[in-house]
């Protein structure tokens, strides 16, 4: 980004071959860092056995609340954030917001929700804000479509956000809903459109990246909590194994896979990586709850698949981002999906047996990761 403190020319942005992360950017996905660690410690409470589905719901919900917020905030800068005092205090403000937002996660929904929404409505509100605004900079007319399609999206979230406010239950839990959904689907009708108003790949890759890291840091925390210093187990190592293994399946993709130089509207990489978020937090809370013995064996092994299913389901949906010879590769989307259900299966069959989560799944992610690493290779042998 260039220092700009007054309206810009943007009509060349397509042209720029380069677009560095910001330290504004990096600061403010610092109240991420907390909020992602509250989202994930409500699916760590377990009853009879297993995850309550009020807390499962929560998890997706404020996981889906914040992500939606982070993305729409990462969509106007990546097309038309510029370092000037304009864009670096809409930052800040949001992430003035969002830090109330995060610490209502640890409290009941219910006792919280009229704050929550406030925060919510608020958020909403100033990233319309900033898409309209962006309306009076000098942009070609696919951007100017792209920035009226975003911000009505944003504005009538927020506007939906405020109704649920004013509301009684359970009416307002309806309308809450509404404002994500239409936060989350309304601009799928105007992909290809929006696709002319083509993202800079390579930030945007950069800023999921960086966050997607952020979860796997909050799952090395997890692995803090299992591990003994005075009882080391092999199954620690194990543990460990899957977590790297993950990494390298997501390090290979992101280092060796994406192609910069196609045009996209960057919505598959948005829901790619809600996929991947997910099933990282369920990663997570399937290790711990293992150590932990908190739940029965049939929920660790439909937990932990649930989570490897949504975290492989959204590697394989970045392949739209992909090199050519990559481009929807059927090879890869069978054999990954043929090895997790294989272990899948013989994990519920010896279920019962001891370390049998840790030691299958452990193969598991270590067999696709090296799937992935010789499909790689071959097609596309780094220089």
């Amino acid at each position: 980004m260039k220092e700009q403190f007054i309206n810009k020319d943007l009509t060349d942005r397509h042209d720029e071959k380069e677009k560095s992360v910001e330290m504004t950017e990096l600061f403010y996905d610092l109240v991420y860092v907390y909020a992602i660690a509250q989202i994930s410690h409500t699916i760590l409470h377990a009853e009879n056995g297993d995850i309550p589905l009020d807390a499962f719901m929560k998890y997706i919900v404020m996981t889906l609340i914040f992500y939606s917020v982070w993305s729409y905030q990462t969509a106007y800068t990546n097309r038309f954030g510029l370092i000037r005092a304009k864009d670096v205090m809409f930052l800040m403000f949001n992430m003035f917001i969002a830090i109330f937002l995060a610490i209502s996660l640890s409290k009941d929904f219910s006792d919280v929700f009229d704050p929550v929404n406030v925060c919510i409505a608020l958020l909403y509100f100033s990233t319309s804000l900033q898409f309209f605004l962006s309306l009076l900079d000098k942009m070609n007319i696919e951007d100017r479509f792209a920035a009226v399609v975003f911000g009505t999206t944003m504005f009538s979230s927020a506007v939906l956000a405020t109704i649920a406010i004013f509301i009684p239950s359970p009416w307002m839990y309806v309308v809450f809903g509404c404002a994500l959904a239409v936060a989350c689907f309304s601009p799928m009708p105007f992909r290809k459109a929006l696709k002319q108003s083509a993202v800079n790949v390579p930030h945007m890759v950069e800023r999921y990246t960086l966050l997607t890291i952020i979860m796997f840091g909050e799952t090395i925390i997890g692995l803090t909590n299992i591990f003994k210093l005075n009882d080391l187990k092999i199954t620690d190592v194990l543990l460990f194994i899957i977590i790297i293994t993950l990494f390298g399946c997501y390090w290979m993709k992101t280092n060796r896979l994406i192609s910069d130089k196609d045009y996209a509207s960057g919505m598959t990489i948005t829901i790619a990586h809600f996929f991947i978020l997910v099933g990282l937090g369920m990663v997570n809370a399937s290790l711990v709850l293992d150590a932990n013995n908190d739940v029965t064996n049939l929920f660790k092994v439909q937990l932990m698949y649930s989570a490897l299913a949504s975290y492989f389901a959204g590697l394989l949906l970045t392949l739209n981002y992909s090199h050519k010879k990559f481009n929807y590769d059927k090879h890869l989307i069978i054999i990954v999906a043929v090895i997790l259900a294989a272990g899948f299966l013989i994990e519920y069959l010896l279920k019962d047996a001891p370390y049998t989560l840790p030691i299958s799944t452990a193969i598991v992610t270590t067999m696709i990761f090296f799937v992935y690493r010789y499909i790689y290779q071959t097609k596309y042998p780094k220089e």
